[in-house]
């Protein structure tokens, strides 16, 4: 198969939904490339456009602008662990007028995974940030496919706020799980066959059946292999270093499992609850999730209303950075974090 015939599918959700044991079930797949988390995408299609074509001699300003991108320096270019020398030779052969879209298949194809692979029929992305910028992504990628995947508001959570990636507020939190949750529903209607829903429950509890109906929306034959993934936590470990991966990951050292499934209904207070349950209201049933019957106090009303308006106006940021030039954007982007810092400083 020529590398442009290759098809795109991407892996969308919340932070700490799920989105890294898919990836990494996807990735054992001998037919199937999902590097690790690199959101370079919206990066270079914003420098350059997503219309842009290439050419052997322009190439390199696309090969910079991949290896070294001015959004984010959290994710490491180092642990897609790419052979460069192939990838360089490769990118010197490419056709007049190449997409930026093919262009891109050639980095993830010469990355490295801790998984034997025969013939490359699928290239997965898996990059929890580009949930808000799915709109686009479709249109950049029309043939592409999406995965949406959630996790119980409650317990993801409970996962997040052991991290300082975000504000550990519950009703900033579950205002950010419903926009994203009512935004994919949106998507699904208008845009059918190109959207799957799955629930991180579902694969925890269920993961052969859950994995074959996945395969089958992408149209990649399953593949037993696949649920093996831990026995490659090792060298999994040593891309980003075994600390930070215990830390964010522990969890892929183990088999598929269901053991943090339903962890808010000791872990979180009532407080935290009720409030989850208010603001998310009837997105979370629509998507399997109960309420635990906890009314919502007056008191508690101003301050997620308060939130909730924070959550949007950042959001509404975010997207109107999209349409910013360039430049602009990369500032407005290293603002941003520094508000999660701001509330874990001066609100905990």
């Amino acid at each position: 198969m020529n590398f442009t015939e290759i098809p795109f599918f991407f892996i969308i959700g919340r932070p700490r939904s799920g989105t890294t044991l898919l990836r990494t079930l996807f990735d054992a797949h001998p037919n199937c490339i999902v590097p690790p988390e690199y959101p370079v995408i919206t990066d270079i299609f914003h420098r350059f456009g997503p219309d842009k074509t290439w050419n052997r001699d322009d190439v390199q300003g696309f090969y910079n602008s991949f290896i070294q991108p001015q959004l984010f320096d959290f994710w490491k270019f180092e642990y897609l662990q790419i052979n460069e020398e192939n990838l360089r030779t490769n990118l010197t052969q490419i056709a007049q007028g190449t997409s930026s879209v093919d262009v891109l298949k050639l980095f993830y194809l010469h990355a490295g995974s801790d998984f034997e692979k025969e013939d490359i029929r699928l290239l997965g992305d898996k990059n929890p940030v580009y949930a808000l910028y799915t709109k686009q992504l479709m249109r950049w990628f029309p043939e592409a496919k999406f995965i949406f995947i959630t996790r119980d508001y409650r317990d993801n959570f409970v996962s997040m706020r052991k991290f300082e990636f975000e504000a550990p507020n519950m009703a900033i939190q579950a205002y950010r799980w419903k926009y994203i949750s009512r935004m994919f529903h949106r998507l699904q209607k208008k845009y059918p066959g190109r959207i799957i829903h799955v629930r991180h429950e579902d694969i925890a509890t269920h993961p052969e059946e859950s994995l074959r109906n996945l395969c089958s929306f992408l149209s990649l034959p399953y593949n037993d292999s696949v649920l093996q993934f831990h026995k490659k936590s090792d060298a999994m470990a040593n891309k980003t270093g075994r600390d930070v991966f215990m830390k964010y990951h522990e969890s892929l050292t183990r088999p598929v499992n269901s053991d943090n499934v339903g962890l808010w209904k000791s872990v979180l207070n009532e407080k935290e609850i009720r409030q989850a349950d208010f603001i998310v209201g009837k997105w979370g049933k629509m998507y399997g999730y109960e309420a635990s019957g906890i009314k919502i106090k007056i008191s508690d009303i101003p301050s997620s209303m308060l939130f909730q308006c924070y959550g949007y106006i950042l959001y509404q940021m975010m997207l109107l950075g999209e349409r910013l030039p360039y430049r602009l954007k990369v500032k407005l982007a290293g603002f941003l974090p520094s508000l999660a810092k701001f509330y874990r400083r001066f609100f905990q």
